[in-house]
C-alpha cells in the first residue's frame, strides 16, 4: 500500500514540475517614432546590400545601438550589426525583406523579457529570413547566434524559482 502511494506522489510531482515552464514575456511593439527610425535601418540594410554607401555598416551599428538600454549590451549589439552587415553585403535585398529584417533586429534588442522559447523562435525566424534572401546557412547561423547573445545582454527578466527544474 505504501509503495503505491509513493508512486502516485512521484507521478504527481513529475507532472507538476513538468508543467512548469518559463512564461512568455511581452513582445515590444514599435511606437510611431520607432517605426520611422526603422525606415533608417531599412535604408542602411539596403545600402549595405548594394554596397552603395561605405558608411552604411557603421550607420547600422549606430542606428541599432541606440535601442540598447544597457551600456553592457552595446558590444553585443555592435557584433549583431556587423555580422548582419557582413551577411547581407552584396545580396539583392527587396524592400519587404529589409523591413522584416529591420524589425527582427529591433525586436532582438528592444525585447527585454523574452522566455527561452521566444528567444529560440526569434533566432529561428532570423535564420529563416536570412536564408530566404540568399544568405549562406553558416552566415545566417552566426547572425542567429548573435541574437541570442544580444538577448542575454539586454534581458531584464529574472529567472523564476520553478525554471530551475
Amino acid at each position: 500500500m505504501t509503495s503505491s502511494v509513493r508512486y502516485v506522489l512521484v507521478v504527481a510531482a513529475a507532472l507538476a514540475l513538468g508543467a512548469c515552464r518559463q512564461a512568455d514575456g511581452q513582445m515590444p511593439t514599435p511606437s510611431a517614432d520607432t517605426q520611422a527610425e526603422l525606415g533608417d535601418i531599412v535604408r542602411d540594410l539596403q545600402n549595405i546590400a548594394t554596397s552603395s554607401d561605405p558608411q552604411a555598416p557603421q550607420d547600422l551599428v549606430d542606428d541599432l545601438k541606440k535601442y540598447a538600454d544597457r551600456v553592457e549590451a552595446e558590444p553585443a549589439v555592435e557584433a549583431l550589426s556587423r555580422s548582419t552587415a557582413s551577411a547581407v553585403s552584396g545580396l539583392e535585398l527587396p524592400e519587404q525583406s529589409a523591413e522584416r529584417l529591420a524589425h527582427s533586429l529591433w525586436t532582438s534588442i528592444a525585447a527585454q523579457e523574452l522566455s527561452e522559447r521566444q528567444i529560440e523562435s526569434l533566432q529561428t525566424d532570423m535564420r529563416l529570413l536570412l536564408v530566404s534572401v540568399g544568405v549562406t546557412e553558416a552566415s545566417a547561423e552566426q547572425v542567429a547566434s548573435q541574437v541570442g547573445e544580444v538577448q542575454q545582454a539586454v534581458s531584464a527578466r529574472p529567472r523564476r524559482w520553478y525554471e530551475v527544474f
